[in-house]
């Protein structure tokens, strides 16, 4: 357990528990909808932690969280944008470094995605882009392709999107473990 004055950013720590049970993170499940993820976020934007028992009322498995869906509905069915901006800014806090070292590839890269997809206001956009197009650039600074790509999304301050996931990952650069199949290739 982490020490209440030390814990962990929320997102991390829920990256954490999402690879340890295997949670789906895949954006058109027709079978789980990644619902628990949904209700995580939820939790997380109103200042709970994963690293908090409380956080776990009924488990840590991928359906667990489902049974507070009644009460955490903010991202089930599309979030407000309030929603969207607070639960950005905690994830923009988290550092690429420390979501690799809790999950594996491509696993992490599919939980930003999540995050992406599901915080579609600008300004969402705008947070966790300001936050993770640099650390990428610094992450893959040995491919020039991808850091011109990524530089210039910079630059123009356009939105990370999960095509640009996509590209990160079909570059097939070491970003911790040997490349897998392609996450995002059926978006």
């Amino acid at each position: 357990m982490v020490n209440q004055n030390n814990k962990r950013n929320s997102f991390v720590a829920l990256c954490d528990y999402a690879s340890q049970n295997n949670w789906c993170w895949k954006i058109i499940c027709t079978t789980c909808g990644h619902s628990a993820f949904k209700v995580s976020f939820a939790k997380i934007a109103k200042g709970q932690n994963p690293d908090q028992e409380s956080f776990w009322l009924h488990g840590k498995r991928n359906h667990e969280p489902l049974k507070e869906m009644e009460q955490y509905r903010d991202f089930i069915g599309g979030a407000k944008i309030d929603a969207q901006i607070k639960f950005a800014s905690i994830v923009a806090e988290a550092k690429l470094s420390e979501l690799q070292s809790v999950a594996k590839f491509p696993d992490w890269l599919g939980y930003i995605g999540l995050v992406i997809h599901h915080c579609p206001d600008h300004e969402a956009r705008r947070i966790l882009s300001k936050s993770f197009l640099p650390q990428f650039i610094e992450m893959l600074k040995d491919d020039k392709e991808i850091c011109d790509y990524l530089k210039n999304r910079l630059a123009q301050q356009g939105p990370i999107s999960v095509n640009d996931l996509s590209r990160i990952e079909n570059k097939g650069v070491d970003l911790k473990n040997p490349p897998m199949p392609l996450i995002f290739d059926i978006l």
